[in-house]
């Protein structure tokens, strides 16, 4: 009798194991799934608040860091560049803060990527800089 329990309680063991890893794999994908269409229908609101503050820092770091070579028509050189365009980076993610740091890498996927949208939003307000232009302008008029 003893045996006869011991192999029904094994069974139902080994049942309850591979009902709980089909369920378990089936609820993540559930939500997985759920996670992506919230990213999706809310892809508008994402762009829009990592935008915000990619907006806000761009003109502190600019007025401290940068609007020297612009007046002047220069480019900025490219080791103080590299150190610019960290700390916009930096003060980017610490104007989010940690709370939408980490929903933003979610929706980004990694943090890598995160990282490398905000460099390129900077790198491309950079090319055009507007005073920059007018500088040179300026200079190659005044040449004449």
């Amino acid at each position: 009798m003893n045996i006869n329990y011991l192999f029904l309680i094994l069974a139902f063991l080994i049942l309850l194991l591979f009902i709980n890893k089909f369920f378990n794999k089936n609820i993540k994908d559930i939500i997985d799934l759920y996670k992506t269409k919230h990213y999706i229908n809310n892809f508008e609101q994402y762009v829009i608040i990592l935008d915000y503050f990619m907006n806000k820092a761009y003109p502190i770091i600019y007025n401290d860091r940068i609007l020297v070579y612009s007046l002047e028509g220069m480019k900025i050189p490219d080791k103080e560049f590299i150190i610019v365009a960290k700390d916009y980076v930096n003060l980017v993610l610490n104007l989010l803060g940690s709370n939408l740091k980490k929903e933003l890498i979610i929706f980004f996927g990694n943090e890598e990527t995160l990282l490398f949208n905000i460099s390129e939003y900077f790198n491309n307000r950079l090319e055009n800089d507007q005073i920059r232009k007018s500088s040179m302008d300026n200079i190659i008029n005044s040449d004449n």
